[in-house]
Parts: structure tokens; C-alpha cells; sequence
């Protein structure tokens, strides 16, 4: 009531955009209140909320795609029957699957409607869809999809067939940057992309839009066209981009945000488009409200307000020298990149060093390739001609690759970040700094040249944090939700138990400590918060031997360890391998009874206890490793231990599973440690490390150190004393 009479004394006022707002204001509050009881308040969330197993009937509305070590997918439900109940309601839904279920999800139409059998499980509070389902079968197809669904595969199927024969990552790019289809991204230039700053451009954004209908307009002007003719090409584009991308939230923010950045380059009229910036978010935040708790929303937004902001003043800074059109290809990713920085770096706790420049050198290219994919893409009735820009829209996107390719490599690529409040505050008023130096610099064609020779320079020296690593035997990497522990056997080897989730982290600790070679590496067991990073890490460390629990490999890792030319086997209870100043006591290792090499992360117990448990050193320093073993595998490690003559007292205890509720008191206790160690993420939906461990912990004389709270933690031993460093001070 009090916004409503706020927007009728603004109106009466004639301050119309201010009645317009406060009145957009208010129907979202009320339209957000209405869709959240739709969603979180039905009788599908009674079924959610009990993780319920029943009968789903949905409407696919996208093409899942594949995630880590899992598909997902966009629904919308029909109806449900659990548990005596039906419900009927149109409410978004997301579906998850992995392994053969998760094949069988890939293979489903956008657009069609099956039924399947899955568990019901309530969302995050802040999910916009009213319900995961975990998918259990696929009982069949009820309807097809409409004609306007079966047009849009059509497109996009036609745009896969029109790459199928260029080489595979560019097979693989094409799609992803054009519809944003990343089925054929692998894990390595995925991480490529990350460390480069270029993930934005294997998904939808306004971004791509922007640099697409660029290039169109400048063709059509080219050609001498003006006024509508102009503006009806970027309708146009824009229609194509929409119908061929699918109805989705994203597609429709990315459209909104690319038409707003556009004019403000001044490819269309770009006055008041700060104006034009807030109407577009406030009617996307009106359309669906969930956007306001987006990532994705707030990284569109702030990108979308760099290019407003500052896409402008660069492009008349680049036009004293360069051609305009080379000057707002460059001005747009420039801008995007300073204003999205602080966001990705509270996000991923690092400082891409080549971000700027390869968006920058990405950007011209950016265009080109995302045209020559929607022309493949529409002419797939005919595919004999949709496979000549097809081809061409795979080499516009090798620079791409090429320079994710390169910035990867080097050295520093990307710095590590704090991500807390004090950290995004300063990285936010570098990147200010950064673009007032750059539109005064800029201006001169010397001046580009030396923007670019500094960030390569830099992508070659990493900071040095003061302090760190100092004298270390043993460091806990801070990895997130994992474990990565690293054993100082000397001159500049190590001996590294676990590779963490990710390959990044784990190498950027490595390089910390300035290790150059790994000759043993020991993989606990297979989840992958335990061995994500494993195969980059044997492809750039080639050790001599990688350890691993008891039972089958699985394929992967056995092809990363023939490629590295190393030794893979079983660890063997009673054995030390010496490397340097450092050894590997195996003390248990067993194989999960009838267990398949498991492909998640997960909680499963049978593979937590077989994780192979052993104890490292490092000169004089001893640290008990059990992996994620749980009561049972620590007992069987207690029998093998008393069994082998293995004396389990150390000075450090790694807390298995990353300090879960799940100990054996008699384990822990026979470590004898002073100091135990939670190798655990940041605000980590498991709870890790809980309270009962860390109090069990304390309660037998144990200090307590935390990578999520105190990041990477350093541990030195001299004269009979430890010594602990963390990198966060």
C-alpha cells in the first residue's frame, strides 16, 4: 500500500520514470510472493520435502546438458503420483542423472513430454524450481514436441551435423558459443576456459548477442542500408538468436542485456541507456523474480552495465587509431571483463591475469563464428550447404582455443584471491583504477601495445605472498571440497596424496611451493573430490608411480598413466616407498565388495573405507592420511596397522573425510597427533567439518587448523616443535 501511494504522489509529481519503477516494484513484489507459494508452498513440495518415489509426468524444456559427473535438465511438471497423492501443476522442475540414466537423459527431445520414475527432493530455498528429481527410469514418450520445439532441434541438431567434420574442439565450441550445447565440452577445455576468462562464452550472454549483431549491422550497413532497414536487421538477429537459443530464462536475459549493450556501443540508439539498463532488469526480475538470486543474472547485469559505462569511452579512445569497428570489438569484452571481475573473483577466489587480454583478443572473433553458426544452424534442411559455414564457424573459433590454449599454460595464468568482503573490495577498486588508466592509455596506438606486453608480462611472475610457504615438510592444499596434501621430499620434488576436485587449485598450490616433479602420487580412492585434478596433474608432474586403493581403476586414469609412461597399482599394506626425504607407509587398503569404480563425488560409504590409509613423512615429520574412510575402514586400519607393526602415532592427523560426524574415537586416539587437520570447502553443504569431530579432536589434546576457514595450511617441524603457516595469515 505505501509503494502504491508513493507511485501516485511521484506520478501526480510528473516524475513518470520514478511512478514507473516504484509501481514495477511493487507487482514484482506481488508477482514473486505469488510464484513462490506456487512453488515452495504446493502439494508438490509436501511430496519434495519427504523424498518421495513416484511417478512424474514432464514436459522437457531444453536439451539437458551434462555437468560434473552428472546430466541436468529443465522440466516443466505436469503431474505427479507418490505415495496415494496426485498433484497436478505447471511448476518448473530440474532433473538430474548420471551414468547409463544420465546417457538416457542426453537422448531425450526437447519439448516432448515422458513419464519417468523419480525421487521427488526439495530444492535450494533459493531454486527457482519447485522440486529436484533424481531420475530412476525413463517409462517412455507421451507427446512430441510442438512445431515451434521441433523447428528449434531441428536447427540445432543441424548446427552439430554442420561441425561433425572439423577438427573436435572446434566441433565442440561452435555449438556451445552459438546455443550454448556444451555436450561435447571436455573437462580440459572447460578448465581452460575458466582459467582464461572465457566460460562466458560456452553459454548464452548478452555478451555473444552483442558481438553477433555487431557484426550483422556493420554487413548490412556495409551494403548501404540505413534507418529501418538497420533496425530491422537487429530485430531479426535478435528473433533468430531467441527461437534458435529456446525459450529459457537465460535466453530471454541474454537478449534483453545484448539490445541494451548494443545501443550503448552505439550500433543502435545509444541514448539513456543507463534508462534503458534499469527498465530491462526490472522487467526481467518482473518476468521471473528467481533472477534476482542468479549468478548468472548478476554477471549479465554487471556486464551489461560495464559495456553501458564504459564500452563508450573506450570505443573513442581506440577510434583516435584503430578503425571503429576493430575499436567497439575490442571496447565490448574489455569493458565486460573489468565490470564482471570483482563477481568471478568472490565466486572463484582468483584473479584471471589473461582474463582481460584474451576476452579482449577473443572478442573480434566472437562475432564471426556466432553468425556463421546460426546460418549453418538455419539452413539445416539443407545439409550439404549448411556445411560450408560450419566449417568456417569452427576456424573463426580456433583463435579462441588457441589463446585458451596458451593462457592456460602460463605460469601465472590466474592468481589466487582472497574472495572475502576485503578481497572483491579491493579487486573491485583495481578494476576501476585499471579503467581509468585504460581510457587514457588507449588512446595512443604505443599505449595498446604496451596494455597488452604488461598482462603477458604478468602472466608470467606470480605474486609471492609474504610469509608463505617458509619452512614446510607438509602443506594441506586449499582445494574447496576435497583433499590435496603434498609431502616435501626435497630439491624441489613431492610426494602428493589426493589431487582435489579440481585440477587449478591443487597445481596453483604446487606451484606455491615451487614443486617441480612428482614422483609419487597417491590417489586414496576414487571419488572425485579426491581425484578430479589427478589427470592434469600426471599429465604436467609425468610421475613415477600412482598409488591407489585396492580393486579395478577405472579407464581414465589407467589411459592418464600410460600416456605419462608411470606405474599404476594397488597399494599393499606393510610396504614403504622412498622418495628423497620423504616416504609413503601403506597401512590399509581393501577392495568394496562387488562395488563398481564409482563416478561422483557422493557420500557412499563402501567406497569411503576402501580408500587406501598410510602414513607420509617428511624428514622427521609424520602425518596420518586416511582419505575418507568412515568407522569401518578406520577399524580395518587399526587391525592392519597392529597386524603389520605399523605404528599409527604421528605428529599430524589429516581428519578423514574431511572431518565428518563419521569417526571411530580409537583411530583418532591413536594418532597421538598435536595437531589435527579439516581439509574441508568453504560453507559445504555436508556440514564438514562437524562439530563432533573437531570437539573429539580437541578433547585428546589436538589444536585444530581448517583450509575453509584459514586456507592452505603449512606444517614444519623443528627442534621437537611445530610450526604452522596458513595462507590466509
Amino acid at each position: 500500500m505505501g509503494l502504491a501511494l508513493l507511485a501516485v504522489v511521484a506520478l501526480r509529481a510528473r516524475h513518470l520514470w520514478t511512478a514507473m519503477v516504484i509501481a514495477t516494484f511493487s507487482v514484482t513484489l506481488v508477482m514473486s510472493g505469488l510464484q513462490s507459494w506456487q512453488r515452495h508452498a504446493s502439494p508438490l513440495s509436501e511430496l519434495a520435502e519427504s523424498g518421495a518415489v513416484g511417478t512424474v509426468r514432464l514436459r522437457l524444456l531444453a536439451e539437458p546438458q551434462p555437468a560434473e559427473r552428472v546430466v541436468v535438465g529443465r522440466a516443466e511438471l505436469v503431474w505427479a503420483e507418490a505415495r496415494q497423492t496426485r498433484v497436478e501443476a505447471r511448476v518448473p522442475v530440474v532433473i538430474l542423472a548420471s551414468g547409463g540414466l544420465g546417457e538416457e537423459l542426453l537422448g531425450l527431445t526437447a519439448g516432448a513430454t515422458y513419464d519417468v520414475r523419480a525421487r521427488i527432493a526439495a530444492p535450494e530455498a533459493d531454486d527457482a524450481a519447485a522440486a529436484v528429481l533424481s531420475l530412476r527410469e525413463v517409462r517412455g514418450g507421451v507427446a512430441g514436441p510442438n512445431v515451434v520445439d521441433s523447428a528449434v532441434n531441428a536447427m540445432r541438431q543441424g548446427l552439430r551435423d554442420a561441425v561433425a567434420h572439423s577438427p573436435p574442439r572446434q566441433a565442440a565450441l561452435v555449438p556451445s558459443l552459438v546455443v550454448g550445447d556444451t555436450s561435447a565440452v571436455d573437462a580440459t577445455m572447460r578448465e581452460q576456459f575458466q582459467v582464461t576468462a572465457l566460460t562466458h562464452l560456452m553459454a548464452v550472454s548478452g555478451a555473444n548477442l552483442t558481438l553477433m549483431l555487431g557484426v550483422v549491422l556493420a554487413a548490412v550497413r556495409g551494403l548501404g542500408l540505413r534507418g529501418w532497414a538497420v533496425r530491422a536487421a537487429a530485430v531479426g538477429g535478435v528473433a533468430a538468436f531467441v527461437l534458435i537459443c529456446g525459450q529459457e530464462p537465460s535466453v530471454h536475459r541474454a537478449a534483453a542485456m545484448g539490445l541494451v549493450a548494443l545501443a550503448a556501443v552505439g550500433v543502435g540508439a545509444g541514448r539513456r541507456t543507463v534508462r534503458s539498463l534499469c527498465v530491462a532488469v526490472l522487467g526481467l526480475v518482473w518476468l521471473d523474480p528467481w533472477m534476482a538470486r542468479s549468478i548468472g543474472f548478476a554477471l549479465s547485469v554487471a556486464a551489461c552495465a560495464g559495456i553501458v559505462l564504459l564500452g563508450p569511452l573506450f570505443v573513442s579512445a581506440l577510434s583516435r587509431w584503430a578503425p571503429r569497428w576493430a575499436a567497439e570489438a575490442l571496447a565490448v569484452p574489455l569493458a565486460a571483463q573489468l565490470a564482471t571481475q570483482p563477481i568471478i573473483t568472490w565466486l572463484s577466489e582468483s584473479v584471471s591475469v589473461v582474463g582481460v587480454l584474451t576476452n579482449v583478443l577473443a572478442g573480434p572473433f566472437v562475432g564471426p563464428t556466432t553468425v556463421l553458426g546460426f546460418a549453418a544452424a538455419l539452413l539445416c534442411p539443407l545439409p550439404w550447404l549448411a556445411a560450408g559455414p560450419g566449417w568456417l564457424a569452427g576456424w573463426c573459433a580456433q583463435p579462441i582455443l588457441w589463446l585458451a590454449e596458451l593462457g592456460a599454460v602460463l605460469p601465472a595464468a590466474s592468481w589466487a584471491w582472497s574472495g572475502s568482503a576485503a578481497g572483491v573490495v579491493l579487486v573491485t577498486i583495481g578494476s576501476a583504477a585499471l579503467a581509468v588508466v585504460l581510457l587514457w592509455v588507449l588512446r595512443f596506438r604505443w599505449g595498446g601495445v604496451g596494455f597488452v606486453g604488461l598482462f603477458v608480462a604478468l602472466a608470467f611472475v606470480r605474486p609471492v605472498q609474504v610469509g608463505w610457504p617458509g619452512p614446510w615438510e607438509a602443506v594441506f592444499c586449499d582445494v574447496g571440497q576435497g583433499d590435496a596434501t603434498v609431502l616435501n621430499a626435497g630439491g624441489g620434488a613431492a610426494v602428493v596424496v589426493d589431487a582435489g576436485p579440481e585440477p587449478a587449485p591443487t597445481i596453483a598450490c604446487l606451484e606455491s611451493l615451487h614443486v617441480r616433479s612428482v614422483p609419487l602420487l597417491v590417489l586414496t580412492h576414487y571419488h572425485s573430490d579426491h581425484v578430479g585434478g589427478a589427470e592434469e596433474l600426471i599429465r604436467r608432474y609425468q610421475p613415477s608411480t600412482v598409488l591407489v586403493r585396492a580393486g579395478e581403476a577405472p579407464p581414465w586414469l589407467a589411459e592418464a598413466a600410460g600416456r605419462a609412461g608411470a606405474e599404476l597399482r594397488s597399494a599393499v599394506p606393510g610396504e614403504r616407498i622412498e622418495v628423497g626425504s620423504a616416504a609413503w607407509r601403506s597401512v590399509s587398503a581393501w577392495e568394496p565388495a562387488g562395488a563398481a569404480v564409482p563416478e561422483g563425488e557422493g557420500e557412499g560409504s563402501a567406497e569411503n573405507d576402501a580408500s587406501v590409509v598410510g602414513v607420509g613423512s617428511s624428514g622427521a615429520l609424520c602425518v596420518l592420511l586416511a582419505g575418507d574412510t568412515e568407522p569401518a575402514g578406520q577399524a580395518v586400519a587399526l587391525r592392519a596397522a597392529e597386524e603389520h607393526a605399523i605404528d599409527l602415532a604421528v605428529h599430524v592427523l589429516k581428519l578423514p573425510h574431511h572431518g565428518s560426524s563419521r569417526q571411530d574415537p580409537r583411530f583418532i586416539a591413536a594418532s597421538r597427533a598435536a595437531l589435527a587437520v579439516a581439509s574441508a570447502g568453504e560453507g559445504n553443504s555436508y556440514g564438514h567439518p562437524s562439530v563432533s569431530a573437531l570437539d573429539l579432536a580437541r578433547s585428546l589434546g589436538m589444536q585444530v587448523v581448517r583450509t575453509d576457514n584459514q586456507g592452505a595450511i603449512a606444517v614444519s617441524l623443528g627442534d621437537g616443535q611445530l610450526g604452522v603457516r596458513t595462507s590466509r595469515g
